[in-house]
């Protein structure tokens, strides 16, 4: 069973970067006081973790497990395994790109400790897990793109878990500057059937004119929990593009936390997640029109089979003077047993008056005309229904053609589609 004294055990193993002994205990201590989130939180309603607290979760001993397929990913890379840097292939200088510990021990006293955690709420403010993220962190990554300067590879960074009842704290800190572009891709992974934590915590500015591509992908392992939270804080003019893939894990659990701060900024957010057997997936994205003649874009599929369980829960809030604002919310989700189920909960908050805001959820099945359409046509019914369900898909995947990142993302998407019980025998 997970003590606080395991916890306490855990930051006292914790050496670097030295000038955040004050912080980290100040966020372990403010964690403790509140403890896990429960079912009494309304964003905590549908997602339980109390089997958190009958685990015996400690920090990692070391790297564990294997390292496979590195050579497969087609950009700079930074591979992280049991929360340890264990390999990096990148021809980027480590100004641009490398751990966040280092970069925060080589930076100027006023440069990072003191906006870190700002967005995340990892300072006085903020929940639990960002607060436990906050305290817990080991090497981090971190990734400042130049003012102007255009990545011409996209920069992956690859969390990997290996050892049993291990709880991890991915942190991850992207400052791009006025007029920058870059695609990073992060890829949360474990080994198969090993129970263990993830609770990650990303930060990202866009400054003026900046632009980010986000891939966010997590295949976890079967067994695992995953706790995540996304905050961007955009300037004048800047555009964010995301794309979250939840694909497994036990539980599952994502928040996007977006802040459009300045006139002018764009954000597009498209997600994918399954459900299948007995897991828990829960998509929370939280956007706010902070200033005039802002643009987002949020398009969600889901797809849920066996007793598998999926929430999307969206909120757009469109604050006083910010007119000109443009939101438009988008949920359509499939239910492939009688037995799953997927709430979806569109929300609008609007304090302007001059704004075109929109959301629409469905949830449904696949349709029977159109399976017998292929079938008619010579497709046999497990095909017909794989076909149906890459098309519907299909619709989160634009970001895809647009990174040149389909090829090597596919096959990991259609690898956790659900399956027939036919299909499952093969």
């Amino acid at each position: 069973m997970i003590t606080p004294a395991a916890y306490e055990d855990a930051l006292s193993h914790i050496d670097q970067p030295s000038g955040f002994t004050a912080l980290r205990q100040a966020a372990l201590h403010k964690f403790l006081q509140t403890g896990l989130p429960d079912s009494h939180e309304e964003d905590w309603r549908y997602i339980s973790l109390e089997h958190l607290e009958r685990m015996p979760l400690h920090a990692p001993e070391g790297p564990s497990g294997m390292l496979p397929a590195l050579e497969d990913y087609p950009g700079a890379l930074l591979a992280y395994l049991d929360d340890r840097l264990v390999w990096q292939d990148t021809t980027l200088p480590a100004s641009v790109l490398g751990t966040l510990a280092d970069a925060i021990g080589k930076a100027a006293p006023s440069w990072l400790p003191a906006a870190f955690g700002s967005l995340a709420g990892g300072g006085s403010v903020g929940s639990s897990l960002t607060q436990l993220n906050a305290a817990l962190w080991r090497e981090g990554a971190c990734l400042r793109v130049p003012a102007g300067e255009r990545l011409r590879q996209p920069v992956f960074l690859r969390f990997a878990a290996g050892e049993v009842d291990a709880m991890l704290y991915p942190r991850v800190f992207v400052n791009m500057a006025a007029g920058s572009d870059a695609i990073l891709v992060e890829h949360f992974l474990g080994d198969t059937g090993v129970e263990y934590w993830q609770n990650p915590v990303t930060e990202i500015v866009l400054a003026a004119g900046a632009r980010l591509t986000h891939l966010r992908i997590v295949e976890e392992s079967g067994n695992a929990t995953h706790t995540g939270l996304t905050a961007v804080h955009q300037a004048a003019d800047s555009t964010y593009r995301a794309l979250n893939l939840t694909l497994n894990g036990q539980v599952a659990r994502h928040e996007l936390k977006l802040a459009l701060a300045e006139t002018g900024a764009e954000a597009r957010v498209d997600g994918v997640f399954i459900a299948t057997g007995r897991s828990r997936t829960d998509q929370h994205v939280r956007i706010a029109h902070q200033a005039p003649n802002s643009r987002s874009r949020t398009l969600y599929r889901g797809l849920a089979d066996g007793r598998g369980r999926g929430v999307f829960d969206a909120r757009v809030e469109v604050q006083q003077y910010a007119n000109g604002s443009d939101a438009q919310q988008s949920s359509r989700n499939l239910l492939m047993s009688p037995h799953a189920e997927i709430d979806a909960k569109p929300q609008l908050e609007i304090y302007a008056d001059d704004v075109k805001c929109s959301h629409a959820a469905t949830v449904g099945s696949l349709s029977e005309d159109a399976l017998f359409y292929l079938r008619s046509r010579g497709i046999d019914a497990e095909r017909a229904r794989r076909l149906l369900m890459e098309a519907f898909v299909d619709e989160a995947l634009g970001l895809l053609d647009d990174t040149g990142l389909r090829a090597w993302l596919m096959p990991r998407l259609q690898a956790h589609m659900p399956r027939s019980p036919m299909e499952s025998r093969q």
